[in-house]
């Protein structure tokens, strides 16, 4: 029995009769949090909040700045309110952004994949540990896609295993505000040895039937 998993939960516990554990590992870091970043491009928009956000913070004290001296004119809002508004922007794109990457990155310390002789078990989160569990007697499709060498994506289901690339996701409003809870993954995102692992389910599955 291969085990490589994290022991952030006990998956022994949920386990029914003659149902043992033959795989587990946790995902390799660089291509899961490309992955869950593929999969939340709101993070893009966060970058553009900071540039607009400082651009119109920074251009009117330059303004001021490069002004003679003299009286103001009457009825001129103050330079401090654009600085506000600016600074405003720029926070909420370090949310959008930053924010949300410290979430992934501590979803990934809460992820770890198992596969037993009957079910997969999806352990991951960002607020604490979720167990999802995938019996593959029901599963009707499982995908495959080879990421990087050996390294790939297992989902289960209809959901798309591929890394989204290239401008036009900005304008996946689906993806946005459509997928649901995002935190819960749909597979084995980015582990070692993807195709041995799939042979491996689908020699479970042949079993099942």
């Amino acid at each position: 029995m291969e085990t490589r998993g994290s022991s952030v939960v006990d998956v022994q516990r949920y386990l029914i009769k003659d149902e043992r554990v033959v795989w587990s590992a946790q995902p390799v870091r660089k291509f899961f949090l490309k992955y869950l970043f593929s999969q939340d491009p709101s993070r893009f928009l966060g970058y553009y909040f900071i540039v607009f956000g400082l651009v119109f913070a920074l251009m009117p004290l330059l303004v001021f700045v490069s002004m003679p001296p003299g009286p103001r004119s009457k009825g001129e809002p103050p330079v401090i309110l654009f600085a506000v508004f600016g600074l405003f922007f720029a926070g909420m794109g370090y949310v959008l952004s930053f924010g949300r990457r410290r979430r992934v990155i501590k979803q990934l310390g809460n992820t770890a994949y198992y596969l037993t002789n009957a079910r997969a078990f999806i352990v991951s989160g960002a607020d604490g540990p979720t167990v999802t569990t995938i019996d593959l007697r029901r599963m009707p499709q499982t995908s495959l896609w080879l990421v990087d060498g050996n390294v790939g994506n297992i989902v289960f289901g209809d959901a798309d295993p591929a890394i989204q690339k290239g401008f036009w996701r900005l304008f996946d409003m689906w993806g946005w505000w459509g997928r649901g809870d995002r935190r819960r993954l749909p597979g084995f995102i980015a582990i070692e040895n993807a195709e041995e692992i799939m042979r491996r389910i689908a020699q479970i599955e042949d079993g099942l039937r």
